[in-house]
């Protein structure tokens, strides 16, 4: 198998101003603006054990840990601690707390999760601190903390711990801030929050915590923004709505503020609101598929969990669990997806200069710095002229072989088996080698790689020929990915969603010139959008696209009839969990 990576080596101070002054000039000379749409999916996941309102859930080495809640909100609290893992989606039952507790806070720092303060029973505040470790299943008693309160929220900087606002009394709001050392197992007073508030939610971006909505017997709107360093709070845009018993979870410089209440008791809400500390504006994304307050919310592998909460005044929890996917994915310094960084990734990149981009503010790792300047062109001149291992592409056919029946995937497990009259051709490719095809019955055939329905993901390949009604990419009990319309030999796309609105889409681009072409189909979770040697000839929205888990035909269609198989070159067949801007 062939591989696809090397270590990225090191540009010299001279090359890289060099370089920066050639990217100058070209900026100057380029008026071309690019911006990369975020769509967010929502999918439905195994229950929990327990249902619960008012709980936490932390996050430890991939694990969610839901812990504590109330079934009703006049009920005596839980004791109750469940373990989850996203990759198998089950729940295993962890040991009970030593006290029961409900509307606490919750932090982690070294892989130890604080539970902190909360309630025990209606109108009973308690100022606990417990420390559990995830790897023996065990509890300890730490220091309390100063003020006795519930419906507060925390959050870590730093390795300190950061309990804020809530409710004494259940009666009265609160502006207090307390921080906790785990180091000492101490506790010290900082400044007063603007706001006194209970039932609010904070989250961290870039070391500033930022407390978001909550209110007492009104819901709020207010964000305000504190610094650990300096000890101060700064007044931001307010949310787009008031909410109350909302969760937020923060997830590549971004925090998303996902259901709650919009009055006092009331209405429900599913709403997502996504927030930039770098602009100070909020944006509007995908609801959560289940309105509910009281949830709690937390981050596995950029993936937001929604847990528990109660679908609307006094109805009970519920045990429902949510995954969202915002749809944002570490930039890589192969912008355009060709697995070489050159020439082209350069240009996308000037294209960003001194903007907040952050399909191309690479640098530092992962997430960039807000800005696109001199680090990231040092970053993506260190990976020049180089292969890129992206671990996004999960399917990748070089079709470089010599001879044999197997084209290698050199990506992931899902080699393709070669058949019919299909031949390789060692040189004379668009990279390298290619797959010659000879209409009538060769192709390849390679086992399920993902499921359209699933989330957003490319598909590109390089042709040469072709004739209309022939296809290049199609799927077993599925649909034809990318084929050639039988009457214009455009591009074109069958994908769809069997509903309202479902259907082909076709391009007025010709493929069939006989020249190369790369082709290429991104679905972004809301839009199916065709290219054609990198620049977009088709685009629509569908509500969706149809779910199919059979495997993939390389140069053939969905039922393998004639006239469907291709005849020409094709090469270098790659597919991606994302959607890509070639």
């Amino acid at each position: 198998m062939k591989s696809f990576y090397r270590k990225p080596g090191r540009m010299s101070k001279m090359n890289t101003r060099s370089i920066l002054n050639v990217a100058l000039v070209v900026l100057l000379l380029s008026a071309v603006s690019m911006s990369v749409a975020e769509e967010g999916t929502w999918t439905r996941k195994a229950d929990m054990p327990t249902a619960r309102l008012s709980l936490s859930t932390s996050v430890v080495n991939g694990k969610i840990y839901a812990i504590g809640g109330s079934r009703s909100l006049y009920l005596r609290a839980l004791a109750a601690v469940e373990e989850y893992d996203p990759a198998t989606d089950t729940w295993n039952r962890k040991a009970d707390m030593p006290s029961v507790s409900y509307m606490h806070a919750a932090a982690v720092v070294n892989g130890k999760i604080y539970i902190i303060g909360g309630g025990t029973a209606p109108k009973v505040t308690v100022s606990t601190m417990l420390e559990y470790d995830p790897a023996r299943d065990t509890w300890t008693n730490k220091a309390d903390m100063p003020s006795a309160r519930a419906f507060l929220s925390a959050c870590v900087v730093n390795g300190k711990i950061y309990a804020i606002g809530g409710a004494s009394t259940f009666s009265t709001a609160l502006r207090t801030v307390e921080e906790y050392d785990p180091a000492t197992d101490t506790w010290i007073r900082k400044a007063n929050m603007p706001t006194a508030r209970a039932c609010l939610s904070t989250s961290v971006v870039n070391g500033k915590i930022y407390a978001i909505g909550g209110g007492w017997h009104n819901a709020l709107s207010a964000l305000e923004e504190y610094d650990p360093v300096t000890d101060t709070w700064a007044r931001k845009v307010n949310m787009p709505i008031a909410g109350k018993l909302a969760s937020t979870s923060a997830v590549n410089g971004r925090v998303y503020a996902i259901g709650g209440a919009t009055g006092g008791f009331g209405p429900v809400s599913s709403a997502v609101h996504e927030y930039d500390p770098a602009t100070d504006t909020w944006t509007k994304k995908a609801d959560m598929l289940t309105a509910r307050w009281f949830l709690s919310t937390c981050v596995v592998d950029g993936k937001i969990y929604a847990i528990g909460g109660e679908r609307g005044y006094d109805q009970g929890a519920i045990a429902t669990v949510e995954a969202y996917d915002t749809g944002l994915t570490a930039s890589q310094p192969d912008f355009n997806g060709d697995g070489l960084v050159n020439i082209k990734d350069l240009h996308r990149l000037i294209e960003s200069w001194e903007q907040d981009d952050p399909f191309v503010d690479i640098a530092p790792p992962p997430f960039g710095d807000g800005i696109v300047d001199a680090l990231d062109l040092e970053l993506l001149m260190s990976y020049w002229e180089q292969p890129f291992d992206d671990p996004t592409l999960i399917a990748h056919w070089a079709l470089d072989e010599t001879e044999g029946t197997v084209a290698y995937d050199g990506a992931g497990m899902n080699d393709a088996f070669v058949m019919g009259g299909a031949a390789w051709q060692s040189s004379g490719g668009q990279v390298d080698g290619a797959l010659h095809l000879d209409g009538i019955d060769g192709c390849a055939v390679a086992g399920p790689v993902l499921n359209p329905a699933d989330g957003p993901f490319s598909a590109l390949a390089w042709i040469q020929g072709g004739e209309p009604g022939q296809v290049v990419i199609s799927q077993l009990n599925g649909f034809d990915w990318l084929g050639i319309d039988l009457s214009s030999g455009g591009l074109m796309t069958e994908l769809c969603f069997l509903g309202r609105g479902g259907g082909p889409l076709q391009s007025e681009t010709v493929v069939t010139d006989g020249m190369w072409h790369r082709v290429g189909l991104v679905w972004d979770g809301a839009s199916r959008i065709l290219y054609v040697d990198d620049i977009q000839v088709a685009e629509d929205i569908q509500d969706g696209l149809e779910s199919s888990t059979g495997g993939l035909y390389l140069g053939t269609g969905k039922l393998m009839a004639p006239g469907t198989y291709f005849s020409g070159l094709i090469d270098d067949i790659r597919i991606y969990n994302r959607a890509i801007s070639p």
